[in-house]
C-alpha cells in the first residue's frame, strides 16, 4: 500500500500577505484599465436651457445669405452655444421687448436708434444682465458686395452707450490674432480693441479687452472683440479637434450672468488628451501587477 502523499504546510501569514497583494493589483489594474477607456461623463438630459434674447448683426443664425438661400448655414459657435441656450432672436430693443427676457446678448449689433439704446440702459439697470460684443475693427469676412445692409458693421457702434458709462473703447495697437487663456480655456480673438473707464462702475480687466459692469441692479459684461465667434478662430476642420474654445468661454460669460453656472467641456488641449494620465496609471498598474506575480513565481 503506497504512502499517503504529503500534506503541505499552511501557508504562513506572509505568504498570505503576498498573495492577497497580488490580487489587489491585479483588481486595481483591472480597474484602471476599465477607467481608461472610459467615456467622460453626459451632460444631464433634459437640463434646462436658460432663454437668452439675442440681437446681432452677425450671420450666426442663418449664415450671411439668410434663411432661404439652401447654401446658408449656421455658425458654428451659434450651434455650440444652442445646445446649452435657448436664444430668442429680437429686432428692436424696446421695452416690450426687453420685458420679455432677463439676459441678453448683443453681438455687434447694427446701428441702434437712441431710444433703444435709452430703453437698454433702463432695463439693465432694473435687473437685466447683458454680454455685449463689441468690435472696432471687425475682420469678419463677407461676400456680399460693400454698402450692403447685411454686412456686418466693420466698427462697433455703441459709443454713445459706453460713454454714458463712462467708458471708452479704443482701437488695437496692432491688428492681428491674439490667443489668450479664460479660466485655464484657449481663447482666440482677432484684432481685440482695449476699453479705458472714467468711473466706478465698470472695471477693466487685467487684458484690456473685457469690462465687467455693475449698472443699478444689473450687470454687463463688455468684450472688444466679436471675432472671436467666427468658426475660422476656433471650429474643427474634418476630423480634427477644435483649436480653441471659444464658445465654451462665451457660454462661462452667459452663465455667470444667468447665475447658472455649469461644467463644460474643455474641447481645446495644447498638452496630452484628457484619457492620457488614466492610460499611463493603467499601464504602471499592469506592470507593477505583472512583476508581482513573476516574482511569486520564481519564489515557488
Amino acid at each position: 500500500m503506497a504512502p499517503p502523499p504529503p500534506v503541505p504546510p499552511p501557508p504562513s501569514s506572509a505568504s498570505l500577505r503576498g498573495r492577497a497583494r497580488e490580487r489587489l493589483a491585479v483588481v486595481a489594474a483591472g480597474l484602471l484599465l476599465l477607467g481608461a477607456g472610459a467615456p467622460a461623463p453626459a451632460p444631464t438630459p433634459g437640463e434646462a436651457r436658460p432663454p437668452v434674447m439675442l440681437m446681432t448683426g452677425l450671420p450666426l443664425v442663418w449664415g450671411e445669405k439668410g434663411p432661404f438661400d439652401p447654401s446658408s448655414r449656421p455658425a458654428a459657435a451659434y450651434v455650440e452655444l444652442s445646445e446649452s441656450f435657448g436664444f430668442e432672436p429680437v429686432d428692436v430693443l424696446d421695452p416690450a421687448s426687453l420685458e420679455r427676457g432677463k439676459l441678453l446678448f448683443l453681438a455687434q449689433p447694427q446701428r441702434l436708434a437712441p431710444a433703444e439704446l435709452t430703453a437698454l440702459d433702463a432695463w439693465i439697470r432694473r435687473g437685466g444682465r447683458a454680454l455685449i460684443l463689441t468690435d472696432p475693427m471687425l475682420n469678419w469676412p463677407s461676400e456680399l458686395p460693400l454698402g450692403d445692409i447685411r454686412r456686418p458693421p466693420p466698427v462697433g457702434l455703441l459709443a454713445p452707450l459706453l460713454r454714458h458709462w463712462r467708458v471708452a473703447m479704443d482701437a488695437p495697437a496692432e491688428p492681428g490674432e491674439v490667443a489668450a487663456r479664460w479660466n485655464g480655456r484657449r481663447l482666440v480673438l482677432d484684432s481685440p480693441g482695449r476699453f479705458r473707464s472714467a468711473g466706478l462702475d465698470c472695471v477693466v480687466g487685467r487684458e484690456g479687452w473685457t469690462a465687467w459692469c455693475r449698472l443699478g441692479r444689473g450687470r454687463v459684461r463688455l468684450v472688444a472683440d466679436a471675432d472671436l465667434l467666427h468658426d475660422s478662430l476656433w471650429a474643427p476642420r474634418g476630423p480634427d479637434r477644435p483649436t480653441a474654445d471659444n464658445p465654451a468661454v462665451v457660454g462661462e460669460w452667459l452663465d455667470a450672468l444667468a447665475g447658472t453656472p455649469r461644467r463644460r467641456p474643455r474641447l481645446a488641449e495644447a498638452g496630452p488628451s484628457p484619457g492620457f494620465g488614466w492610460i499611463l496609471a493603467a499601464l504602471v498598474a499592469a506592470a507593477i501587477a505583472t512583476a508581482l506575480l513573476l516574482r511569486r513565481r520564481r519564489m515557488r
